[in-house]
């Protein structure tokens, strides 16, 4: 229906020249009013089309003068925009600003690429792997058509499986519902919590083959052999020096360094020997794991340096540090993957024996000699399938797993390890392997009721520290120990001698070598060092003799810090989110040493350990990208005397078998004749050097 419009202004005023009156005759009247109605029609005619020509003219002069620069008229935008963008540069280089913007700019992105060529050029690299083409996708079909299993949800007594909820599931064969049509790669044989395997042996050649396949090479078995052999000759060759250097009754570099100190302590000339170490060669980087790493450890051997990690996928790697052979493309780099969780353990028993354990629940033994990785402990449910296992009935379901594993130091220098274990579920038990060809199980307790993070026992052979995510360090005494499995739930665990309270979750807590102090690390922000905190008895509530200001908020990606002791010295290590990168190197009051920087340090090292060596400083750290970083002590520069004046470097001569090199400052002559007489007298001449040879610390 049209609308009527309301009469206009010029309407009602024609329509006012001809009233509307008696006297009017119809006919005249309705004559004028089609007269005013045609007049108002032709105005407004005329008023549009004078507008839409103005319209159009507006449009045309702004669309003009939107791409006019400067006098100059673009026909595109785009035109528009790059003379804009080339008048601005002209006027920038004018004033002096872009050369200094491009010179920085390009000094950014040079030292990013630089950075990040140097990151990922050593160790495993993932090689390209040819594209499988994909598969088509199928239409989705009821149970009924495609043949397959149907479950249905069941009340009834004939029952085959029971839910976590008590419903029932029943299970019905449908028509070809098996598996003869798949392949044998198809149908993936699924082992107790997704293990690698059923528990038997691994060679080596079978642990590289669970690798994903882009960080395997063709020569990765040789290579990984060629290891092995390296890591015996090692053990061979350490054991002849070490025999030899006694033999020949040379002072050790402990003796060197109380000498030079001038009867200073050996901690002091331990502190010395601390600022020598150096992380600034590119070959002490390499990437060993695939994933963010959970354990770092180092062989034993003191004529090589052997670096091991264990990440997040059960991965473990192995790193010769001092590699010379050019034929190999990993940088002395070996890959296996023996479990399919993150790892929790990874200590050496010897120089033939390295103990690996995961969250898998599994434990095994990597026998250098022979070249396998065998299973020497691993945990089941209640399936009566592994009836004769020792760990039949530990595993509780899907939230338990084995948080934390170490060796018993009482069982040290046997072949079957005794082992401590800790859960996610707040459980510590202890696994004898030396009792019989099965093992026991010496005790089963439950200290918490959340996850412990790891166990330290005293040197005593008695007391064991405990810490978890309930934020409390407790020390119990093993020998009231029983197996809670089998005692009534009436009765309680054992009560702790003491405990300690952080507040926020302990990540750590270990002893020191002679255990006098116990040293624990914190999301309280916190290193806490206590003093015979062995000897309480009362279950009092200890505080920390010393506290220690540190960030440990390493966030969802990092992976937690644990500060660690050295196995024989007093002074631990730890990671750092300091800024620049570092590792930090602490005595036993926890007084910081040294923070450890470097050009090759760049990331934070979450996980930090010593060497065992006394003699050889090492410390090992490995981030969460999966690289690891050897932090090495220096060589010392043996300097001819007769040339000091020039301050010319005639003779590099190694004392200690260590490898950093450090220049040795020479402050005058006379103290140079001072170190030359203590040389003389002390009989350290090297048979290369023609004459006597003096060295300064460089300070």
């Amino acid at each position: 229906m049209a609308r009527t419009s309301r009469p206009t202004r010029s309407t009602r005023s024609a329509m006012k020249q001809n009233p509307n009156d008696d006297d009017c005759d119809e006919e005249e009247k309705q004559v004028a009013v089609a007269k005013a109605k045609a007049v108002v029609v032709k105005k407004t005619y005329n008023e549009e089309e004078a507008s839409d020509v103005d319209e159009s003219k507006d449009d045309t002069d702004i669309a003009a003068a939107a791409y006019v620069l400067d006098g100059v008229q673009y026909t595109t935008y785009m035109d528009f925009v790059a003379a804009k963008r080339k008048r601005n540069e002209d006027r920038m280089r004018a004033l002096g600003f872009m050369d200094a913007s491009t010179k920085f700019t390009t000094t950014k992105r040079n030292a990013a690429a630089s950075s990040s060529a140097n990151a990922t050029k050593r160790g495993i690299k993932r090689t390209k792997t040819t594209d499988t083409p994909a598969r088509p996708t199928e239409i989705r079909k009821s149970s009924r058509l495609s043949g397959s299993k149907t479950q249905l949800i069941s009340l009834d007594y004939y029952v085959n499986d029971w839910n976590r909820d008590s419903t029932t599931i029943v299970r019905e064969e449908g028509e070809g519902g098996d598996d003869s049509g798949k392949t044998e790669e198809e149908v993936m044989e699924k082992f107790f919590k997704d293990r690698v395997n059923d528990g038997s042996d691994l060679t080596l050649e079978q642990a590289i083959e669970l690798n994903d396949a882009k960080w395997n090479r063709d020569n990765s078995v040789a290579q990984a052999q060629a290891l092995m052999e390296e890591i015996k000759h090692s053990e061979n060759s350490g054991t002849k020096s070490r025999s030899t250097s006694q033999s020949k009754k040379t002072s050790s570099p402990t003796s060197v360094i109380s000498a030079v100190t001038d009867d200073s302590t050996i901690a002091a000339g331990f502190a010395w020997k601390i600022n020598g170490l150096s992380i600034d060669k590119e070959e002490w980087v390499a990437k060993v794991t695939p994933d963010r790493i959970y354990y770092v450890t180092t062989h034993p051997s003191e004529s090589k340096l052997v670096c091991c990690a264990g990440d997040k996928q059960g991965y473990v790697g192995l790193w010769d540090v001092d590699i010379v052979s050019t034929n190999d493309n990993n940088h002395g780099v070996s890959l296996f993957r023996p479990h399919s969780r993150p790892i929790s353990c990874l200590e050496w028993l010897n120089h033939d024996s390295m103990i690996t354990a995961s969250y898998d629940g599994s434990v095994r033994r990597l026998n250098v000699e022979k070249g396998i990785f065998e299973e020497i402990f691993a945990t089941y449910d209640s399936d009566s399938t592994y009836l004769e296992d020792l760990g039949y009935g530990l595993d509780q379901g899907y939230r338990y797993w084995t948080q934390y594993v170490m060796t018993d130091p009482r069982s040290a220098g046997t072949t079957n390890p005794c082992l401590f274990v800790s859960t996610s579920v707040g459980d510590v038990f202890h696994v004898d392997l030396r009792s019989s060809r099965k093992g026991m199980i010496t005790f089963h307790e439950s200290v918490s009721d959340k996850k412990i993070n790891t166990v330290s026992l005293h040197p005593n052979g008695n007391t064991l520290a405990t810490a978890g995510n309930d934020g409390v360090v407790r020390l119990f005494d093993i020998r009231r120990f029983g197996d809670n499995r089998a005692r009534s739930k009436s009765k309680a665990s054992p009560k702790p001698l003491c405990q300690q309270v952080a507040g926020l979750s302990v990540s750590s807590a270990f002893f020191s070598p002679s255990g006098k102090s116990l040293l624990t690390t914190s999301f309280a922000n916190r290193l806490d060092l206590t003093e015979d905190a062995h000897l309480k008895s009362d279950g009092t509530t200890v505080k920390p003799s010393t506290s220690i200001r540190h960030n440990n908020q390493t966030g969802r990606w990092l992976t937690t810090f644990q500060a660690k002791w050295h196995p024989t010295l007093e002074i631990f290590c730890s990671g750092s989110m300091d800024k620049p990168r570092c590792m930090e190197v602490f005595d036993s009051r926890g007084k910081m040493i040294r923070a450890i920087t470097g050009e090759s340090l760049s990331s934070v090292m979450s996980r930090t350990c010593f060497h065992p060596s006394s003699t050889n400083l090492v410390i090992v750290g490995g981030n969460s990208s999966g690289r690891v970083v050897a932090v090495r002590y220096c060589k010392h520069w043996i300097i001819d005397y007769r040339n000091l004046r020039n301050m010319e470097l005639i003779y590099a001569v190694d004392f200690v078998r260590l490898h950093n090199i450090i220049v040795f400052r020479l402050r005058s002559f006379d103290c140079v004749r001072r170190f030359h007489q203590f040389f003389r007298t002390d009989g350290l001449n090297h048979p290369d050097l023609k004459t006597t040879a003096c060295c300064t610390p460089y300070h």
